[in-house]
């Protein structure tokens, strides 16, 4: 915990011309000599890596190359990352107030502490009550601080396409290493679309059973079985 960055704040972009602007100009806001902010852009063929040249001042680090998807780009991105934790956040998505507010509640080195997202319209808490609410919700990526060590012991696992995140929390919620917090800040306004969006993980979707029974309590796993039985049952008798 010896780094002179308290945050790191990680955005992979390509292409991200329309909405990347707003996302600078949040960061502006809060950028403070403990907050180190890393772009990764995949070989952008819009306006997006004039727009990062333009916002240097803000950014710590960047680059420009090709990956294989967006997890590929976040685990390249923590090998750089100097923060003691880590937030990613998306070139449509922007920083509000409680990010900066969240700053000084990050104590506790082996703590992942999670917060709220402005979501269509609307405040998501996203708190994690249990081990079934993590079945039926993750937590938001843009309202997430992983402490670095995180990262030390996982990383995102590339084979699923857009639930990587939700996979790493899975992982990390029984973990008797990590500690989850939950902190009543609004992190960020969570935008509508996006890769996430607009892309279905077909792999989650069929490994989501195991991943649950795997790494949830067993109570968490039978509800969550029977919910699906439920559904499948009126959903094939009307």
């Amino acid at each position: 915990m010896n780094s002179p960055f308290k945050i790191s704040i990680i955005t992979v972009t390509k292409n991200a011309e329309k909405t990347i602007g707003v996302l600078f100009d949040s960061i502006r806001k809060f950028k403070a000599n403990e907050v180190e902010f890393i772009v990764l852009d995949a070989i952008s063929t819009d306006s997006t890596l004039a727009l990062i040249k333009q916002n240097e001042d803000i950014i710590d680090y960047w680059k420009s190359e090709k990956d294989s998807g967006i997890y590929d780009a976040m685990n390249k991105a923590v090998k750089i990352a100097k923060g003691n934790w880590l937030i990613f956040i998306g070139a449509d998505d922007e920083l509000l107030e409680g990010f900066n507010l969240s700053i000084s509640l990050l104590n506790q080195p082996k703590t992942i502490y999670y917060g709220k997202v402005f979501f269509h319209g609307l405040v998501f808490s996203g708190k994690i009550k249990d081990d079934y609410t993590l079945t039926k919700t993750n937590i938001c990526h843009q309202a997430i601080f992983y402490p670095k060590s995180v990262f030390a012991k996982y990383k995102y696992q590339e084979e699923y396409i857009v639930c990587a995140d939700y996979v790493l929390n899975l992982n990390c919620w029984n973990d008797p290493e990590f500690e989850f917090v939950y902190i009543d800040q609004l992190i960020s306004n969570y935008a509508i679309g996006g890769y996430s969006g607009t892309i279905k993980d077909n792999l989650f979707e069929a490994n989501k059973s195991n991943l649950f029974k795997q790494h949830l309590n067993a109570w968490a796993y039978f509800r969550y079985s029977w919910k699906k039985l439920k559904n499948l049952y009126f959903k094939k008798n009307g």
